[in-house]
C-alpha cells in the first residue's frame, strides 16, 4: 500500500525504517507487562512512596506488594565490635521500632482494598537482600535515598546504583 500511495517516497521510507529500526517498538514492546508482585524496599533513609508512586500502583489492582524494611547488618556488627554488645542490642531495638513504625506508616498510605500488602523486617546487607529476592517480583519500586543519604553531587545513593546494575527486573525510582 505504501509503495502504491507514495511511489516517489517509498524507497526513502524503507531506508528510514532500516536506519531507525532499533528505535521503533516491536510488538512485544507494545504490550503492557503483567505486574502481580511488587517489591518496595525501605530503610531509615527512604522516603515514603509519593502520590505518583501510589497512582502508579493503582494501575495494577489485585497485585501483591511486599514492604520490606531492612536493617543494615554491617552497622550492627560495627557497633558490637567497637562499643559493645549492649549498645548493639539497643541500636537493633531502636531500628526494629523505627522499622515497624515505617512499615505501618507506608502501609496506611496504600489503598489496601486494591492490593494485598505484606510487610517484613530483615537484617543484613541491604543491596544483597534486594538482589537475591528481586527475581521473585515483577518490579522494584525504590527511593533514591535507600541505603544512604544523597548529596547534591550524587542524587542517587550508591546502594541504589548497585541494585540498578545487578537486578534484571524493572526498577522504578522515586
Amino acid at each position: 500500500m505504501i509503495l502504491r500511495k507514495f511511489k516517489n517516497i517509498a524507497p526513502r521510507y524503507e531506508e528510514i525504517v532500516r536506519a531507525y529500526r532499533e528505535f521503533l517498538l516491536t510488538e512485544e514492546e507494545f504490550t503492557i507487562p503483567k505486574i502481580e508482585k511488587i517489591l518496595i524496599p525501605l530503610d531509615r533513609y527512604s522516603e515514603s512512596p509519593t502520590n505518583t508512586v501510589i497512582e502508579y500502583l493503582t494501575s495494577y489492582p489485585g497485585s501483591t506488594i511486599l514492604l520490606l524494611y531492612i536493617i543494615d547488618g554491617e552497622v550492627c556488627r560495627l557497633i558490637r565490635e567497637t562499643i559493645g554488645e549492649n549498645e548493639a542490642e539497643l541500636f537493633r531495638k531502636r531500628e526494629l521500632e523505627k522499622g515497624h513504625k515505617t512499615l505501618e506508616k507506608v502501609e496506611a498510605t496504600l489503598p489496601s482494598d486494591s492490593f494485598t500488602v505484606k510487610s517484613q523486617l530483615k537484617t543484613g546487607n541491604k543491596a544483597e537482600i534486594i538482589e537475591e529476592i528481586a527475581n521473585d517480583f515483577d518490579v522494584v519500586i525504590i527511593s533514591r535515598h535507600y541505603g544512604a543519604e544523597t548529596t547534591k553531587t550524587h542524587p542517587v545513593s550508591p546502594v541504589v546504583l548497585r541494585i540498578l546494575q545487578n537486578v534484571k527486573i524493572p526498577v522504578l525510582l522515586y
